[in-house]
């Protein structure tokens, strides 16, 4: 591997470790919204923005789309996570003797 490979291995490294902190800082806020949302009364008006609009939605259906939300980041994640790994693989057999 020359020296323009890694480097471009390298650059994709750094492109795919701030994509994972990106998405770990929205599984993070889902988290906490999510628990939020679940200590927060029957009674309690929530709303959900969808485009430009607010609309009402009941506590149910507002954990739900939370919860798909943080299921699809988590698979993300992974998916980036293997990719850090692959790279990660390449670039110690580049410095192999």
């Amino acid at each position: 591997m020359n020296e323009e490979e890694e480097e471009i291995l390298q650059q994709q490294f750094q492109a795919v470790t701030a994509q994972k902190q990106s998405m770990q800082l929205q599984l993070n806020e889902l988290s906490r919204t999510i628990e939020e949302v679940e200590k927060s009364g029957e009674s309690a008006e929530l709303f959900e923005i969808v485009g430009q609009v607010m609309l009402k939605k009941s506590k149910n259906e507002i954990i739900k789309r939370l919860k798909e939300r943080e299921e699809l980041i988590g698979i993300r994640v992974k998916s980036i996570n293997k990719s850090i790994e692959e790279i990660t693989k390449k670039l110690q057999e580049s410095k192999k003797p």
